[in-house]
């Protein structure tokens, strides 16, 4: 539905229900019971001539804004708390729950024995919004995708990143959501608040006075003001929460057409060289002798005895053993479901193991993930920047992203790229991390021939030095980057 269509709707709505109100209003003939159209605009006319209408609204409006605010805040400051650990989310769910459950007139008529009724909407508002932010944004924290926080420990991503482009991202659909409903709660529940407490010079005790003396135009115009004012704050908000998300992720209104990348057919030559290499059985066995280490350089080592590792009764590793050194990479191959991925994020130090041991001196490691584990919402280049160490890491971002084939999209969004495009990002960041371990799980899926034979040259040519371990299917993949194959089938 196009805007002007839309606008077109919502003006014809308007005006028949307007008529529809008009007619019933008529049948009644009694403006005690139902004042026509008519008459409450003529009441709201006066109203807003009136100098008493406008103090009185502004008083309403800043105590329930003051309330609504502090309900967002403390609300979000709870779930934050209540996300640290098992103890404090039953510690504070257990008043929130309370809060939620007691009607608005108990927490009115609770408050009137603590506190001057000109402050009695600030309060009520606040414990009405107070549950509804803490719960949705509570659940936003919840949902934050725990793969995405491995990411940002292995990488040591700063805390300020993690906050602005994990944390947040996941939260702010349910911070929109639940400002959607508490703003309008706030309203309801301030005005109904003012109307208890008979506060002085708020739109409560307007609606009281009318109601009092049966002046029923101006009750229904008050309920206008109220509605507007309601909706127009609603509005507001939702604006300023899409403001901010535009400011830190410069998230565009229109999401931009999805880059196509090239397909890039192999050529007839790339064929037959990788049939004729597969042809020649003595290569692979070649290739895993080809790494002739100096006698001054130092070698690093990670040596994995006895693992063991069960997830309940399914028995994954069985006493694996495996030696890794700077001086010869590694592939982990085997069918799926073997363990080679459990063996690899027990290496990573992202998995207990019930039995073995583990002796790793370099705790710094660079990680392919299986999943691409970027931050869609900021640039390629940003991606690449927020893992570096040195100023002289950022520096060779552009000529990384060169020898990637991704030179043309630096400033564009992830979110926009394609799958091998964004493949290509994620091999590019542990590239440039520069750790001395280099661990890469099925790095080149979704990559094209001509594409993979590009950036497999370029992964060999920075792991020289490197511990590196490599999980594939692929003996391509192994020949290209002359890993010696360990089989968990065996």
């Amino acid at each position: 539905m196009s805007k002007n269509k839309k606008i077109r709707n919502i003006i014809l709505t308007i005006i028949l229900w307007v008529m529809i109100w008009q007619i019933v209003s008529m049948r009644i003939d009694n403006s005690i019971f139902l004042p026509s159209p008519v008459e409450t605009i003529q009441s709201l006319q006066n109203l807003l001539l009136s100098q008493q209408f406008f103090y009185s609204v502004f008083s309403s409006l800043g105590n329930i804004a003051k309330g609504f605010l502090l309900g967002v805040l403390f609300g979000s400051m709870f779930a934050v708390f209540a996300s640290i650990s098992d103890f404090l989310e039953i510690f504070i769910s257990f008043p929130m729950r309370i809060i939620k459950a007691t009607p608005v007139a108990s927490f009115t008529i609770l408050a009137l024995f603590w506190m001057d009724s000109s402050k009695l909407s600030i309060l009520v508002s606040f414990f009405m919004v107070l549950p509804i932010l803490y719960t949705n944004v509570f659940t936003g924290i919840k949902e934050i995708n725990p793969k995405l926080l491995e990411m940002t420990k292995v990488f040591q991503i700063r805390w300020y990143y993690k906050v602005c482009f994990v944390y947040i991202p996941s939260v702010l659909p349910y911070l929109f959501s639940a400002c959607s409903v508490a703003i309008g709660l706030a309203w309801k529940s301030g005005i109904a608040a003012e109307v208890i407490g008979i506060t002085k010079n708020s739109i409560g005790n307007h609606l009281y006075q009318a109601k009092l003396y049966l002046e029923m135009p101006e009750l229904f115009a008050w309920s206008f003001v109220i509605i507007s004012i309601s909706i127009a704050s609603e509005y507001i908000v939702l604006c300023l929460i899409h403001l901010l998300e535009q400011s830190i992720y410069g998230i565009e209104k229109k999401k931009l057409k999805e880059t196509k990348e090239p397909v890039l057919e192999d050529s007839v030559d790339d064929k037959e060289n990788t049939i004729m290499f597969f042809e020649q059985e003595d290569n692979l066995t070649r290739l895993k002798e080809c790494y002739v280490t100096n006698e001054n350089e130092v070698v690093n080592t990670i040596v994995l005895n006895d693992i063991t590792k069960s997830y309940g009764e399914h028995l994954v590793l069985d006493k694996v053993s495996l030696t890794l050194s700077s001086n010869q990479p590694m592939a982990l191959m085997g069918t799926s479901g073997v363990g080679k991925t459990t063996l690899f994020r027990v290496i990573l130090g992202m998995e207990t193991i019930d039995a073995g041991t583990i002796q790793k001196e370099e705790k710094l490691c660079s990680v392919v993930f299986q999943e691409n584990r970027l931050l869609e919402q900021l640039t390629v280049e940003k991606n690449l920047k927020i893992v570096c160490r040195t100023k002289k890491q950022k520096e060779e971002i552009d000529e990384l992203l060169h020898q990637l084939g991704l030179e043309k999209c630096t400033k564009q969004k992830v979110y926009s790229l394609s799958g091998g495009m964004k493949r290509r990002v994620a091999i590019g960041r542990a590239l440039l991390f520069d750790a001395p371990v280099l661990l890469m799980d099925e790095p080149f899926q979704g990559l094209d021939m001509k594409t993979k034979q590009k950036v497999m040259r370029l992964v060999k040519q920075k792991m020289k030095g490197k511990i590196v371990l490599l999980i594939t299917h692929e003996k391509e993949e192994v020949c290209c980057l002359d890993c010696n194959i360990v089989n968990l089938d065996k």
